[in-house]
């Protein structure tokens, strides 16, 4: 009986034993597991802090580009019909002008660019053909007498339409190694240059000058 009783105390305080060991195993293991649920907590909302601030500068680097690309844009565009605003202004004051007046601008124009060309030592002196455009004979001869020698030169008497549209006289002489193109188009915009500043306060203001409008 003593024997009995001696094996039921050894088997209480194995099975004791044992149990306090797997307590502590699951308890350590519990411990394990919540520390990896802390760590890996703290892991991802690092992660989420660290991805939210990477599109909050994202999205600031981007609102910035596309505002920065808008006002790009709006200063290309007023460019764009502010220059538009200027050309027709231009060409409606060459439309004005008389005949005699745009045929003056016109020689004026030859008479710069034969003179450049005298500078350079590149000047025609001889198998120059001259080419028209909304010019008559009569005109362009009375214009190319004054500065190219006689027998030098050689008129196209055929008015060709080149490859921009012309509204306005047009000379183009032809030499072996040099082209000379004189046109009222030409003169307005150099005059569109010169007179810039002076245009844009009489069509838009002074605040134009100072970009001050939209």
């Amino acid at each position: 009986m003593e024997e009995l009783q001696s094996t039921d105390m050894l088997d209480r305080e194995i099975l004791e034993d044992a149990r306090k060991k797997a307590y502590r195993i699951l308890k350590s293991s519990e411990e394990g597991v919540k520390s990896a649920a802390e760590l890996w907590k703290k892991k991802t909302t690092a992660a989420i802090a660290e991805n939210r601030e990477r599109y909050v500068s994202r999205f600031v680097t981007m609102k910035d580009e596309i505002v920065a690309r808008l006002l790009l844009d709006k200063r290309r565009i007023r460019s764009e019909k502010i220059e538009s605003l200027l050309k027709t202004a231009m060409n409606s004051y060459l439309q004005s002008l008389s005949r005699k007046t745009l045929l003056s601008l016109l020689e004026k124009e030859l008479r710069l660019r034969l003179t450049e060309l005298r500078e350079t030592n590149e000047f025609p002196t001889t198998s120059v053909t001259v080419r028209i455009n909304n010019l008559s004979s009569a005109e362009s001869e009375a214009i190319l007498k004054k500065y190219l020698t006689p027998g030098t030169w050689t008129l196209e008497t055929t008015n060709i339409a080149l490859l921009v549209e012309d509204k306005f006289p047009r000379l183009t002489l032809d030499a072996l190694s040099v082209r000379i193109n004189a046109s009222i188009d030409s003169a307005g915009y150099d005059l569109l240059e010169d007179k810039r500043a002076e245009l844009l306060a009489a069509l838009l203001g002074d605040a134009a000058l100072e970009g001050g409008l939209a």
